[in-house]
């Protein structure tokens, strides 16, 4: 008894606009992600710790200490964590296949980043995070829509 013959045509014939939609996604989450934390260390002279501490994360922190309610430690530690949580949360993206937690992940992220932005009245910011925020929601509900097509 065998099982169903394997499609022996490349995945870029056999695939459909949902998966093709799904990857299209990906690639720019993933990208978008591993590109902004990784920013955030390029100076001058490269790629340097020293350039996000001494410059990035003092500009990051300031807004948020003169606008918000938020108290300077609990700042320092997320915004200290940022960068490492995109590049990771990205390369997630980037390498996990068609699995939805570091999708869920960089959702989480946005949204932290979005409610950040209120509280300092970063209006336009926001609208532009909840951009990405609907794009990660569009990548989960294809990524739902592919695994109810695999079951039927």
């Amino acid at each position: 008894m065998s099982g169903p013959a394997a499609d022996p045509r490349p995945f870029w014939v056999r695939w459909g606009s949902r998966e093709w939609a799904f990857l299209l996604l990906q690639l720019f989450l993933g990208l978008r992600l591993l590109v902004a934390g990784v920013s955030k260390f390029h100076g001058s002279d490269g790629l340097s710790f020293s350039h996000f501490y001494g410059q990035v994360l003092p500009a990051l922190s300031q807004p948020f200490l003169e606008n918000s309610l938020l108290p300077a430690w609990s700042l320092k530690l997320y915004l200290g964590v940022l960068p490492y949580g995109e590049i990771l949360i990205g390369s997630g993206i980037l390498v996990a296949g068609r699995n939805r937690v570091p999708l869920i992940l960089a959702g989480l992220l946005y949204l932290s980043l979005a409610f950040g932005q209120m509280l300092i009245g970063g209006q336009s910011t926001v609208a532009d995070i909840a951009i990405h925020l609907v794009l990660v929601v569009l990548a989960l509900r294809l990524l739902e829509a592919g695994e109810g097509k695999a079951k039927a």
